[in-house]
């Protein structure tokens, strides 16, 4: 089995290096295998076609990254942890401008699917449930699980939009001048009224 996961790993990777290299869209499959070192063929028996390689891509990703963020974020203030998770993923993503344009356009979709077999999120059935599961403490009482997924995934759309605003070339704001702004937003969001 691990054999299987290592081919699957080395031609998403070789994949990651072509996309890097020829675009997205002027990146063939033939392309891709040529870089993995391996059969035309074997491309099958791991993906459908290269939209499939680009959703398991994107989803192994974010997992990755989420899961890096959550483990190195501080802070024993909720509000604070999590703004520290949002920042670590902002740094990566603003670092790694491809990684950010792959993920931001399939990022809602890699938040909500439900995952199988996957050892590092055991805990949870999504990417989503996974931060929910680790920051629930942000939350009033009021909210139901559905709407609390729905803040989160807004959160994190938004910090994805600000990440790719701060890499244009006419952004009047840096990535640093942008961050105060939006971990107030994130702040406010999840600010407790009084008596909660």
């Amino acid at each position: 089995m691990h054999h299987v996961s290592s081919k699957r790993s080395e031609i998403m990777e070789a994949a990651l290096a072509v996309f890097k290299e020829k675009g997205l869209e002027k990146t063939s499959v033939r392309d891709i295998m040529n870089k993995s070192g391996y059969g035309l063929g074997t491309f099958y028996l791991y993906y459908a076609d290269k939209k499939d390689l680009m959703e398991r891509m994107v989803l192994d990703k974010s997992m990755k990254l989420i899961i890096d963020a959550e483990a190195n974020c501080s802070g024993d203030d909720p509000v604070q942890r999590y703004i520290s998770f949002v920042e670590y993923i902002m740094d990566y993503l603003v670092a790694n401008p491809f990684e950010l344009e792959l993920m931001s356009q399939n990022i809602t979709w890699a938040l909500y699917t439900k995952l199988e077999n996957d050892e590092r999120l055991k805990e949870a059935d999504s990417t989503l449930q996974f931060i929910l599961n680790k920051y629930e403490n942000l939350f009033s009482h009021t909210y139901s699980q559905s709407q609390k997924l729905y803040i989160l995934s807004l959160t994190l759309e938004i910090m994805m939009s600000t990440c790719k605003s701060a890499l244009m070339e006419e952004s009047i704001l840096s990535i640093d001048e942008m961050k105060p702004v939006l971990f107030t937003v994130i702040g406010k969001m999840f600010s407790r009224k009084e008596g909660e």
